[in-house]
Order: structure tokens, then C-alpha cells, then sequence
């Protein structure tokens, strides 16, 4: 990575850029759940989904055994059958699947990022560089390569992959465009949810904009990905309307975070400072500027769009253009001011920005300051997984209660959505959680977010009066109450210590179980 005589050529120059970014994108993948020594955060909903595979026979059941709420096997099951099958072939545990399947995914889409990146910006060397950003950013692969990134990280992979191939198919045609086009639309669909609804508005602005030297074609071309994709996701879709009709399709929606701000969300994500020096700020504002200046278009409305067509998940989605834009401030931008400012730009042939020292040496320096923030990130994913002492209290409930008996688990976590505790809960005791948010999105429709805020609020409780007045208000009962200490009120505890109906029936450093007496 010098100027000198032996300068590297594009392709070593790519070779090293980018075999550095995989080398440390991996590391920081798998670094986490090596260290957990269990899936981290959520996924214990899918935990009951690929298992419930198993029981079928692989037949896409009609509801989940997940938390015995018969909900609605509604999510899109590519992801639990290609784990059932593994754990089949292979002989592997689910648990171990959720933990390595994730981080294996997201790391595959770090090379699908980088074809759909050279097609895009038309380069392979800014490629490379955009994906610096894609695999080192701190948090970016975080909910990619947790359990229930599972199906998050098969959707990633397939979305960027159809983009890729659908862009190639509006600009040169083929059939084998077509048939990749259909088969990864297709698998994205039956991967993901919401990013199956991104992908749909993706190719429609590739549409838009690259279509135009061939529209009737290309329309013709959309038409037939449009129709083949929902023919190959019939099996699931098809059965679920057999089943439950449109209710939980309608009932998912209410999730989409649709009414928020759209463009404070979107200049709150433009101005995020994932690191402590915010170089990543810097860079991501000199893209969108130099990007409108030099008429990327593409990239500035694939910025934009998903906050209008899901909220909710816009970030991940917005994250590819902006790694786009980013390197073309690093490849473009920056050369440009310092060519511009520079007293012998006029008398001396203009390098290309790759056989430029100080641009060289700015990449390595981002590159190892990125992983050293992202190596600290996580860390913090460690402390997002289930204890040894949380996972041998849920075995000892699932050994030692009645069947049908019902729980209110209590972590002091008023997010339940990130609770691993009160997800994973149901999964591992095959018990009733009063306390778990996973699954409702299928049964609630907008009543969703009231039940949400009542789990929240009764993480808060301090008192045994304050559990009894939620579960008399929500009609949520329960026969045990399952504290996980380290987030609890001390309150609480000595509420629950002076009460005569409760009894302590499970107590280590970590858990304590109590035993309702008069219900």
C-alpha cells in the first residue's frame, strides 16, 4: 500500500483491502457468541419454531408451540427449515445452529455487499472500500449475528443478491439474470418479512432508474420476477391464509413503527456517532453531499425510501446506500479537496485515489480504529446472553412445575424486546411466560403496543401490591413468579420475602422462584 515503484496493481490493491476487511469482519462476528457460550439476546422463539419442524415432520405446522398461545406459524420459515435440516444431516443441536448460523450468514453478505457495491458504484476498488464500512461499522451486525438473526441475516444475504441480479437483468437482460432474479427475490420473501417488503421498493427504484434505455423490457422482466416469486412462496403464504386468513399478515403491519417522524428519524441516523471519534459522522455527510453533487441519485433516494416503507427496520435497510455514499467520500471526495487545495494539482498527473500514500494510510488507519470500537461493542453483546445460572433455573422449572402452569418472569427490563431472559423463557421451560412480547405481532393488530406497555410497566414493579394490581388489570395471571435479580428492584424482593401467600421454592446467587400459594 505505497506510491513507490512497486505499487500494487487494482487487483492486489482489492485483494489485500478486501481480504483484510473479511478477516476482521469474521473475528468480530463470531467473536461474541464464542464468548457467551449461548445464542446471544433473542431467538428463542425461533428456537420453538425449527424444533416444532421436527414434531411436523417438516410440514409447515399452523401454529407454533412457542409460549402455548397457538400463534400463527406466520414467519417466514426458510431460515427453520434450513436449520432443521442441518440439525438433521448433521446431528446438531438447535441451540448450537442459533448460535453459528448468524454470524456464518453475515459474514456471506459482506462478499454480497461488495458484488451488489461494484455494480452500483461501477467500481470494484470503491467496492472495496464501501465494504470496509458495511463489515467494520460498531453495531452494524449486531442484530445480524444474535439467535434471532437467524432469519435476519438469510434475509440480508438474499436481498442484496436480488438487488444485484434484478440490476443486472434490467441492464443487460438473460435468462440466467432472470432465473437468479426469481430465485433470490423468492428466497427473500420466504426469509424475511420486512425485508421482503424492502426488497419489493429496491427493485422498484432500480427500475426507475436503470430501466430506462430498455423500460418494456425491464416491465416485462418485473412483471414475470413479480408472478414467479409469489408462485415459489405460495407453500407458505398460501398455507397461512388456509389457516389463519389475512388477520396475522394485517396484525404484523401495526409493528412497522408506521407514524413516526420520518425525517427526524432519518437525520437522527445520519448524524449517529457509532464511535467515539466521529469519523463515521464525517464521512457519512461528505458522501451525501458529494453524492448529490456528482448526481448519485440511486443512492441518495435508496437513503430515503425505506423510512417511508417501513419505518421500523429502515435502518439496517438505509445502512447499504450510506456505506456507498461513505466510500465515495474516501475514493472521490477527499482526493478531490486535496487536489483542489493543492499548489501542484495544475503541473502533475492526477493519481488514481488507490496509488495515493496519504489515502492509503487514512484507510488502514479507519480500518483498525473501526475494529477496535466494534471489538468493544462486543463485549457488550457478551452480557446480552443467558447466564449458565438463568439457563439451569429454566431446566429446573421445566423439571419440576406443572405443565400448564404459567409464569410472570421478572428481569427489571422495561423493553421486552430485548429481554433474552423473558424471550428465551418459554422456549427453554416449555412454560407459559406472562411477561414475553414475542409472537403477539401475529395475534394483536393494534392492540400490540398497549400489551407492550404493560410488559414494560410491570418490569417496573417495586411491591407485591403493584404485581397483583397489573395482573388484576391485564387479566394476566399466574402461579410463579421468576426473578432474575441483578434488575429488580430490592423493593420487590423484600415485598415478596413478607408476604405468607409467596414461597420460595428455587433460590440461587442469580434466580429466585417463587411459589404463589393462594392464587
Amino acid at each position: 500500500m505505497t506510491t513507490n515503484k512497486k505499487t500494487l496493481t487494482h487487483t492486489e490493491w482489492i485483494i489485500l483491502i478486501l481480504g483484510a476487511t473479511i478477516l476482521f469482519g469474521v473475528i468480530l462476528r463470531f467473536f461474541p457468541g464464542l464468548q457467551a457460550g449461548f445464542p446471544l439476546n433473542d431467538g428463542g422463539m425461533f428456537l420453538s419454531m425449527i424444533r416444532d419442524l421436527h414434531v411436523s415432520h417438516y410440514a409447515l405446522p399452523a401454529v407454533t408451540s412457542y409460549n402455548s398461545l397457538d400463534i400463527p406459524y406466520a414467519y417466514p420459515p426458510f431460515g427453520f427449515y434450513f436449520a432443521r435440516l442441518l440439525s438433521d444431516l448433521f446431528n446438531l443441536t438447535e441451540l448450537t445452529l442459533l448460535r453459528w448460523l448468524p454470524p456464518t450468514i453475515n459474514t456471506l453478505t459482506i462478499f454480497s455487499f461488495y458484488a451488489l457495491a461494484s455494480l452500483l458504484l461501477e467500481s470494484r476498488r470503491r467496492a472495496a472500500v464501501a465494504a470496509i464500512f458495511y463489515a467494520l461499522t460498531p453495531g452494524a451486525s449486531a442484530w445480524f449475528i444474535m439467535g434471532g438473526g437467524l432469519t435476519r441475516s438469510f434475509g440480508s444475504l438474499f436481498m442484496l443478491l436480488s438487488l444485484s441480479w434484478v440490476y443486472r437483468l434490467f441492464r443487460d437482460g438473460g435468462k440466467i439474470e432472470l432465473a437468479l432474479s426469481i430465485l433470490f427475490c423468492s428466497l427473500t420473501v420466504l426469509s424475511h418479512p420486512e425485508v421482503g417488503i424492502h426488497t419489493v421498493a429496491g427493485c422498484i427504484l432500480l427500475w426507475l432508474f436503470y430501466a430506462q434505455a430498455h423500460k418494456l423490457r425491464a416491465t416485462l422482466y418485473a412483471l414475470i420476477i413479480m408472478l414467479a416469486t409469489l408462485f415459489f412462496s405460495a407453500p407458505w403464504w398460501g398455507n397461512v391464509l388456509s389457516d389463519h386468513g389475512f388477520y396475522p399478515f394485517l396484525s404484523a403491519l401495526n409493528t412497522g413503527s408506521y407514524g413516526t417522524s420520518i425525517w427526524r428519524a432519518l437525520f437522527s441516523d445520519v448524524i449517529a456517532s457509532q464511535t467515539v471519534i466521529p469519523i463515521l459522522v464525517l464521512v457519512r455527510v461528505v458522501g451525501i453531499i458529494w453524492g448529490g453533487w456528482r448526481r448519485k441519485y440511486f443512492l441518495i433516494a435508496w437513503v430515503i425510501l425505506p423510512y417511508f416503507v417501513e419505518p421500523r427496520s429502515a435502518p439496517s435497510i438505509s445502512f447499504y446506500p450510506f456505506c456507498m455514499l461513505m466510500a465515495l467520500a474516501i475514493t472521490d471526495a477527499f482526493p478531490a479537496l486535496v487536489d483542489y487545495y493543492s499548489r501542484q494539482a495544475s503541473s502533475l498527473p492526477k493519481l488514481e485515489f488507490n496509488q495515493r500514500r496519504f489515502l492509503n494510510t487514512t484507510l488502514l488507519i479507519i480500518m483498525i480504529y473501526l475494529f477496535v470500537e466494534s471489538g468493544l461493542f462486543g463485549f457488550k453483546l457478551i452480557n446480552t446472553s443467558l447466564t449458565i445460572a438463568d439457563r439451569e433455573a429454566m431446566i429446573w422449572i421445566r423439571n419440576n412445575t406443572p405443565a400448564q402452569s404459567r409464569f410472570l418472569p421478572i428481569t427489571g427490563v422495561q423493553s421486552p424486546e430485548i429481554d433474552p431472559f423473558v424471550e428465551w423463557f418459554p422456549a427453554l421451560t416449555e412454560r407459559r411466560s406472562q411477561t414475553t412480547i414475542q409472537g403477539f405481532e401475529w395475534l394483536l393488530g393494534p392492540e400490540f403496543y398497549e400489551r407492550y406497555r404493560n410488559l414494560a410497566r410491570v418490569q417496573a414493579c417495586e411491591s407485591v401490591v403493584c404485581l397483583a394490581e397489573w395482573s388484576a388489570r391485564t387479566g394476566l395471571d399466574y402461579q410463579y413468579i421468576v426473578i432474575q435479580k441483578s434488575g429488580v428492584d430490592q423493593g420487590l424482593l423484600s415485598s415478596l420475602d413478607s408476604e405468607n401467600q409467596y414461597k420460595v421454592i428455587y433460590s440461587t446467587k442469580e434466580v429466585l422462584i417463587y411459589s404463589l400459594l393462594e392464587p
